[in-house]
C-alpha cells in the first residue's frame, strides 16, 4: 500500500510537510488519530526549535505523529523514543516508515534512529525515566497516551529532569480534564459489549490538561514560552473532520470528541533551564 513514488529527492527536500502530510493521508483510521492540522502543526514546532545534530525525541503513544518525530530524527541523525502499549502498532508504523521515510533517507538505518518500547510509559524501569539511565538529553516530547492527567504528569515529570537546556513539550488532547481515568474512552469499550455506561465521579474531572502543564512547567522551569502555533490558525477548516465525519460523529455522542475548548486540542511550549 505505501510503495509509492513520492517524488525526486530535492523536491521532497524543498517540501518536505507536503511528503509527510501525503504519508497521512493513506494511513488508516486506527493509527491516525490527530487532525492534518495538529499533524502539521507538531513539524512545524520542531523545524522552528532548529533542532541539532543527534536530537533526542520522546513520544507517548504512537500514530502519525510518529512519521513526523521520526522524520526528524532521521533528519538530525538522532533518535526517537516511542512508549505503547500496542506492540503491533509499532511493528505496523514501522513498516510505513521503511516504505516512506526510508525510501528518502536510503543512507541510514531505521533501527537507529526509532526505538520503540511497547511497555507502558510510567513503568519505574521501562517508562520514560530509563533513558536518565541511559545518558540521554531530550530535546523535544510529544505526550499522547492515555488521556488522564495522572499519566500524563507522570510522563512529564519522568522527562523533566533529562530535558535539554532549551526543549519542547508538546500535548494532544490538552483540552481533556480526567484526573485518573478515561471514562469516555471506557464508556466506548462498554458500548461494544452492551454494558451501560458508568457514571462520572465529580472527583475524577479536574482542569485541563493544557493548564495543569503550563503551571507545572512554569514552575519547575527558569523561562518558558507559550508557542503560538499554526494548529489554532488552521483546524476550523481542517479536511480531516469531515473525511472521518461519521467516526467523530459516533465519538462525539460517547463525549471521546471534546468540542469545548477545542484550539487547545494541541498545544506546546518552549522551555529553558
Amino acid at each position: 500500500m505505501y510503495d509509492f513514488y513520492f517524488g525526486k529527492r530535492e523536491d521532497i527536500e524543498k517540501d518536505p510537510k507536503r511528503f509527510l502530510l501525503a504519508i497521512k493521508r493513506m494511513l488508516p483510521r486506527w493509527c491516525n488519530s490527530i487532525p492534518d492540522s495538529e499533524y502539521l502543526a507538531l513539524y512545524d514546532v520542531l523545524d522552528d526549535l532548529k533542532l541539532l545534530d543527534k536530537s533526542v525525541l520522546v513520544e507517548t503513544g504512537s500514530g502519525a505523529s510518529t512519521i513526523v518525530l521520526c522524520y526528524f530524527a532521521l533528519k538530525t541523525g538522532g533518535e526517537l523514543y516511542t512508549w505503547d502499549i500496542n506492540g503491533s502498532k509499532l511493528a505496523y508504523l514501522r513498516s510505513i516508515i521503511n516504505d516512506t521515510l526510508m525510501r528518502h533517507f536510503v543512507d541510514k538505518n531505521i533501527t537507529n534512529h526509532w526505538k520503540y518500547v511497547a511497555f507502558s510509559s510510567i513503568s519505574e524501569f521501562a517508562g520514560v525515566g530509563m533513558l536518565k539511565e541511559m545518558g540521554k538529553k531530550v530535546n523535544a516530547c510529544f505526550f499522547d497516551s492515555e488521556h488522564t492527567l495522572d499519566v500524563l504528569m507522570a510522563e512529564l515529570k519522568g522527562v523533566t529532569e533529562i530535558l535539554a537546556n532549551e526543549a519542547v513539550v508538546a500535548i494532544d488532547d490538552g483540552n481533556y480534564f480526567y484526573k485518573s481515568y478515561n471514562t469516555a474512552y471506557i464508556n466506548m469499550i462498554r458500548a461494544k459489549h452492551n454494558l451501560p455506561p458508568i457514571n462520572e465521579s465529580p472527583d475524577n474531572i479536574g482542569r485541563h490538561f493544557w493548564e495543569e502543564v503550563s503551571e507545572y512547567l512554569k514552575k519547575n522551569f527558569k523561562n518558558v514560552e507559550y508557542i503560538k502555533d499554526t494548529y489554532k490558525q488552521t483546524y476550523q477548516t481542517d479536511i480531516f473532520w469531515t473525511y472521518y465525519k461519521t467516526d467523530r460523529e459516533v465519538m462525539s455522542g460517547l463525549d471521546m470528541e471534546k468540542t469545548d475548548d477545542l484550539d487547545h486540542r494541541f498545544d506546546a511550549w518552549k522551555v529553558w533551564r
